[in-house]
This record gives structure tokens, sequence and C-alpha cells, in this order.
């Protein structure tokens, strides 16, 4: 950990959601790399957020151009037991898979948009997070036993490290 640019924090926050190109696996070889002093975090492709996560700085900019992504870390930080507590009516059955994914994220307020968002991206096939031309999520139903899409306390974790960050939902050329 850079103590540095580290909040105190007992336990650090781990991604909450799975993402295709997350750095999750890669922050062994990355840590040695890191700045040992810095001012302020950039994140222009923030996903997962895996690097934001490990070093837990002070300050921090995290962009990225998927809004349900954003809205998601947004509630999670804002909005924490609302999510939590709307995270708690989802089933793991492909049956209300189908029709939350059916669901216009336009037409839920923030909250259940968010909680609509980690229930997909923790049930669906491989954790990917794909949409069409409609812009509509697409990927099948997973079949896991027991997806972890309510997890209460890396998402409390989470929700403090997302306290230091601006949150932009923005193309990477706003960095």
């Amino acid at each position: 950990m850079l103590s540095d640019n580290a909040n105190n924090v007992q336990e650090k926050a781990k991604p909450p959601v799975k993402w295709a190109g997350g750095k999750s696996q890669l922050i062994e070889q990355f840590r040695p790399l890191f700045p040992r002093h810095f001012k302020k975090y950039l994140e222009p492709f923030v996903g997962g957020g895996a690097v934001f996560f490990e070093l837990q700085p002070r300050k921090a900019v995290l962009i990225d151009s998927n809004p349900e992504l954003m809205n998601f870390y947004t509630v999670v930080r804002d909005q924490l037991e609302a999510l939590l507590a709307d995270l708690a009516r989802h089933e793991n059955t492909a049956e209300y898979y189908y029709h939350i994914r059916s669901l216009d994220p336009d037409h839920m307020d923030p909250v259940g948009r968010a909680s609509r968002f980690l229930y997909l991206n923790k049930t669906a096939y491989n954790g990917l997070w794909r949409v069409n031309r409609k812009g509509q999520h697409n990927v099948p139903y997973g079949r896991y036993k027991n997806p972890q899409y309510r997890d209460e306390e890396n998402l409390k974790r989470v929700s403090k490290a997302l306290r230091s960050a601006e949150l932009l939902c923005a193309d990477f050329t706003e960095v």
C-alpha cells in the first residue's frame, strides 16, 4: 500500500463489479510500478476500478463513458443503504434475470438502476456487460449457484473509498 496517498482503511475495497479488461489479477505485477507520491489520481477508463481500489488515493477523478457503471458508483458512494435494501429483493433464477434484464434503465430511479446493474453484472454469463445497438443489455443468464451481488462489507469499503473521488460519465478525453 502506498501510505503517502492512502486513506486509513482497515481492509481495502475490492472491485465491486466484474469487468472485461479488469486489472485485479495484475495488481501484484503493477505494484512496483506505482508512483510513491502523487497529488491526484486520474483514471480515464475506470471499469472495475482495481487500481483505484488498490491505491485508495486521497483525491481522484474516475471517468468512464458507461452511464450504468458511473451511476452505480455514484449510488454506492452516496446512497449505499438504499442500494443494499434494493439488492435484497433480487432472486437468482433465469426467469427473474430475464425480467430484470428487460427493464429499461432510463425509466428507473438511480438506486433501482444501480441495483439492476450490479445484479446483472454478477449473474450474467461470465459477468459480462454488453449492450446491443439499442443500448440494451444482452448477455444471457450465467447460472451461478450463489452470485455475490449483495456483498455488504465490500460495498461499504467501496463506498468509503469513493468518497475521495469525483465521478464523471464522460469520454476519456475529459482527462
